[in-house]
């Protein structure tokens, strides 16, 4: 049996992890010595050649056109993309990242990647689950399981855990994407009691901030006439200068860029002050989503405290997120290797049965050591995880003149999974001879009953059943709604004066099997640079 190993695909750096030889979890470097890759593609004009990582980051600017970055927050969506006339998605964009990614650990282990472990962040969707997992799939590799980031971070974290019992906070916010999760670890099993986030809010758009303020620093200083931003090679610079400084300002109060444009020159004093003040407002965002996570744990335990908090993602490590939940929770907490945690985390899931990953007991008496252990005693550790949004189905209201449609939420956010739920409900006219069933998931950060605030996750027009003999008004209709581990939907309807019976898994997808198939022999016809 071949090595299963442990991706984290970031939005804006990657990393790939194995098991070692004395059984600890291990981050591979890439050719360039280190642990962590940018998540950005190249491709190169006319030579059919794609460059990943560094490389393709120093040409973001300069050759945007041809550069990808940030392609995580498109995943789950329609996002077209087209280089030398070859079609492209998110989907096969980040297999060219999980390629160069395999191809690195291939090159440091001497071992065949063929099976991965990919992690997600905590509040992406079955949408974005399954767009990842056929992301891997264009890539070549068989995906043996989708772990979210925060629990991934856990289990690195976890297996120094003997005997204790902790209710722990992960705070997570890495290049595009934030998540918190509320977890109990005990030496049996992890339990996610509530997570929450943001899909698109991360360290990306700190550099933004402060982006815009040395880019009008620059203007006032210099006077320049022409926008410097014309300049691909300015903005190229501009970005790389902000983001060193960002990091900097993490480690000291004070730092200075120069950057230059023409015959203009101007060096620059930045404070970590002036960054606090600029991103006040996103750190606000991350500080109400803790809030909410906290209530929705509260909801499920109203006694339920926080024994330890963790930072994790690589802008966690900015001084202002500590202060931050030290001035408004009390909490003191503690970084748990920032950058590295997810894929070691993913590796560690891999050595994991499949009982235990999907949190169902195992039918057997196998056990497995987790990494780390040395007592000698055979222990696994079982997983149990909750849904990252509600799920529903769309009703109409008829108590007024018109028919007003409104969503029914029958799974909850942070709902434990897996779930089973049946309802009964009601034709809404005389004579109706079929019956539509339209599942939307939760689109926003809150639940909302209006259908444009959701998004549909079955067919235009919904799963239907025809057939039906005229039926009256308020005739009843048996729905039974079920979710897995995994998070993958099945409805069941009955019509019971008829018998009739609709069983649908929903498809979430939104490419195709013959999508993923022209997309996988796209991706592979192409050389990669690595």
């Amino acid at each position: 049996m071949t090595d299963i190993f442990g991706v984290d695909l970031g939005t804006t750096f990657s990393a790939i992890a194995h098991i070692d030889d004395f059984g600890q979890p291990l981050v591979i470097n890439n050719p360039d010595g280190l642990p962590t890759t940018p998540s950005a593609v190249y491709f190169e004009p006319e030579t059919g050649h794609v460059i990943t990582g560094q490389e393709a980051k120093n040409t973001a600017k300069v050759d945007a056109d041809r550069v990808v970055t940030l392609i995580k927050a498109f995943m789950g969506e329609t996002h077209p993309l087209e280089f030398d006339g070859k079609p492209f998605n998110p989907e096969s964009i980040s297999a060219l990242i999980l390629r160069a990614l395999a191809a690195y650990a291939e090159d440091g282990t001497g071992k065949k990647v063929e099976r991965v472990v990919i992690t997600v962040p905590a509040y992406f969707g079955v949408r974005e689950r399954e767009a990842t997992r056929q992301a891997g799939v264009i890539a070549g590799l068989d995906v043996v399981g989708i772990v979210t980031e925060p629990v991934a971070a856990a289990l690195a974290y976890g297996v120094k855990i003997r005997s204790e019992r902790r209710t722990v906070l992960i705070y997570d916010l890495g290049g595009g994407t934030f998540d918190t999760t509320i977890l109990r670890i005990s030496p049996e099993a992890l339990e996610v009691v509530a997570i929450d986030g943001n899909r698109k809010l991360g360290g990306a758009h700190w550099d933004e901030r402060l982006v815009a303020h040395i880019y009008d620093r620059f203007i006032a200083e210099t006077g320049v006439d022409d926008d410097p931003m014309d300049d691909d090679y300015f903005a190229q610079n501009l970005y790389e200068e902000a983001e060193k400084a960002k990091i900097s300002l993490s480690k000291k109060e004070r730092t200075t860029i120069s950057l230059k444009h023409g015959n203009d020159r101007a060096k620059l004093d930045i404070s970590r002050a002036d960054l606090e003040e600029l991103t006040s407002g996103l750190l606000q965002q991350t500080r109400d989503i803790v809030e909410r996570t906290l209530t929705s744990a509260r909801e499920k335990d109203p006694g339920i405290t926080i024994d330890e908090v963790l930072l994790v993602g690589g802008s966690s490590q900015m001084p202002a997120v500590t202060a931050m939940l030290r001035a408004d929770f009390g909490w003191e907490p503690k970084l748990s290797d920032p950058n590295l945690s997810v894929a070691k985390g993913a590796a560690i899931y891999a050595t994991l049965s499949e009982a235990d990953r999907t949190g169902i007991e195992p039918g057997s008496t196998e056990k497995k050591f987790l990494p780390g252990d040395t007592s000698g005693e055979t222990h696994t550790r079982r997983i149990t995880n909750v849904l990252p949004k509600g799920l529903g189905i769309q009703f109409v209201d008829t108590t007024g003149s018109e028919p007003v449609p409104f969503i029914e939420f029958l799974a909850r956010k942070n709902d434990r999974l897996p779930f089973h739920k049946t309802i009964t409900a009601y034709t809404a006219a005389d004579n109706q001879t079929a019956v539509a069933i339209e599942i939307f998931e939760q689109g926003g950060e809150v639940e909302s009953e209006r259908p444009a605030d959701n998004r549909r996750i079955t067919p235009d027009g919904g799963a239907v059943i025809s057939g039906l003999p005229p039926l009256p008004r308020g005739s009843e209709v048996h729905i039974d709604v079920s979710i897995d581990a995994e998070g993958l939907a099945g409805i069941e309807a009955v019509e019971p004066v008829s018998g009739k019976r609709l069983t649908l898994t929903v498809d979430v997808s939104v490419l195709q099997a013959e999508d993923v198939e022209s997309a996988k022999q796209i991706v592979r016809e192409l050389v990669l640079e690595t």
